[in-house]
């Protein structure tokens, strides 16, 4: 690769360009990236000057570089390394590009970018991990936009659009076991290597400074070919790790829960929750409403048009579905969950909430406004879901099922761990613990 000879700006002057005070660093050799890109895109450096560089977005785990080189654009997404380090894992980058590449192979009505160059570690020129993919054209809809200048409907446009992605995403796939996407052995057809796609354990989702990185021996694994198996060895985790935390096991000890408030629980609270959630797991099994005919989907974990879907100008079409980073492949009825602007007041079960459809009695003046909000969201998740009907009828039923929706929350607690399980104590020893007996005994 030629040395990258036009000065170009590092980084941290970028950062500058990008927002006010904004200083975060991947950190990433640009202009070794800028040759990155222009070798995949077999473009000379000395006759297509880069013509745009600058920084497209940040987020919590990655930052977006943007670079023109003439008529065509494209990005390039490197992960910080601080403070969730499990960010870069190797093996969580090699299954985001694997999962983009199945999509543009097996769903291409699901526009992604296309990859042209990655590495999965810091062992190359930029010293850093990257993705380097075409630039979806297209913008996100923002919070004012989506509030309070879009009408009525265009809102409505714009959930039937959501409602028609949403239907293409999950559609069923390929798979018979759960947990995220890799590339295996090419095999070879009448066209050509045909690409092989297979199921390792699922990649712990959302990395936090306390996601441990992956042992590397996980990616030549299968997933479970169960929700009974995945839920058991992630409820062992849960168990192991409540058990290094507090080797002492003395069940007067306080905890505090992963709420914001930061309610306290004793250890002892915690192993209750514990047993219910064994039976919780247990009953959620055995209530499959998709039994007789499994099938698994392709699941998005931050389905959002304030982020990551990509709307054209006149807001008629989606142009891109982008940030595939946490994507996974479960039973499908645990995909039927909604995007994040139907659900913003819904509280507890934020991807799977209860329907609000008037403003309880002795409310606050002041909380009134957010009663308000969660009624026309649930609205909105009626027109979603019929949406949905009038082009998959068995992924509609599955927002309504009960078995489905039990299913989905003991999954949410499954993943999110025992922190969760003490914030939702109400429901994981009354309520979601008296729903699912009750289904048990009725046959679902």
């Amino acid at each position: 690769m030629p040395p990258y000879s036009a000065p170009k700006p590092s980084e941290a002057a970028l950062n500058a360009s990008y927002r006010q005070g904004y200083t975060r660093l991947c950190p990433v050799d640009v202009p070794r990236l800028v040759d990155v890109a222009r070798a995949a895109l077999r473009l000379h450096p000395s006759t297509i000057p880069v013509t745009g560089l600058r920084i497209l977005g940040a987020g919590v785990f990655n930052k977006v570089f943007f670079m023109q080189f003439g008529s065509i654009a494209v990005i390039a997404r490197v992960p910080f390394n601080t403070p969730a380090r499990a960010a870069r894992d190797p093996v969580r980058l090699i299954s985001q590009i694997a999962t983009l590449d199945f999509l543009s192979i097996h769903i291409p009505t699901v526009p992604v970018p296309k990859v042209l160059a990655a590495s999965p570690d810091s062992q190359n020129p930029p010293c850093a991990p990257y993705v380097i993919a075409e630039f979806c054209k297209g913008t996100p809809l923002t919070i004012q936009e989506w509030y309070t200048d879009m009408s009525v409907t265009s809102r409505g446009r714009a959930i039937d659009l959501l409602a028609e992605m949403w239907v293409k995403i999950t559609a069923p796939v390929p798979f018979k076991t759960i947990g995220s996407i890799m590339r295996g052995m090419s095999r070879k057809d009448g066209a050509g290597d045909s690409p092989v796609f297979r199921i390792m354990p699922m990649i712990p989702q959302y990395p936090q400074e306390w996601t441990a990185l992956l042992d590397p021996s996980t990616e030549t694994r299968p997933g479970p070919r169960s929700i009974a198996n995945h839920w058991a060895a992630r409820m062992k985790e849960q168990c192991d790790d409540i058990m290094a935390t507090f080797p002492d096991q003395d069940h007067s000890v306080l905890i505090v829960d992963g709420c914001a408030r930061g309610s306290q629980h004793t250890l002892g609270k915690l192993w209750q929750c514990v047993r219910a959630m064994q039976e919780l797991t247990d009953i959620a099994v055995f209530l499959d409403p998709l039994a007789h005919a499994p099938a698994m989907a392709l699941m998005h974990a931050d389905y959002s048009c304030w982020r990551n879907i990509l709307f054209s100008a006149d807001r008629t079409r989606i142009e891109g579905v982008v940030d595939w980073d946490d994507a996974i492949v479960i039973p499908r009825d645990l995909a039927a969950l909604y995007p994040e602007e139907l659900t913003h007041e819904a509280g507890s079960w934020r991807v799977d909430p209860p329907d609000v459809f008037a403003i309880p009695p002795g409310t606050l003046y002041e909380d009134e406004g957010l009663w308000e909000t969660a009624i026309e969201e649930t609205k909105q998740r009626r027109m979603f879901r019929e949406a949905v009907g009038r082009r998959d009828p068995q992924l509609a039923g599955l927002y309504t099922d009960r078995r489905a929706r039990l299913r989905r929350r003991v999954d949410i607690l499954v993943r999110d761990g025992w922190s969760a399980w003490l914030e939702q104590d109400k429901w994981v020893l009354g309520q979601g613990l008296e729903e699912a007996r009750a289904l048990a005994r009725s046959g679902g």
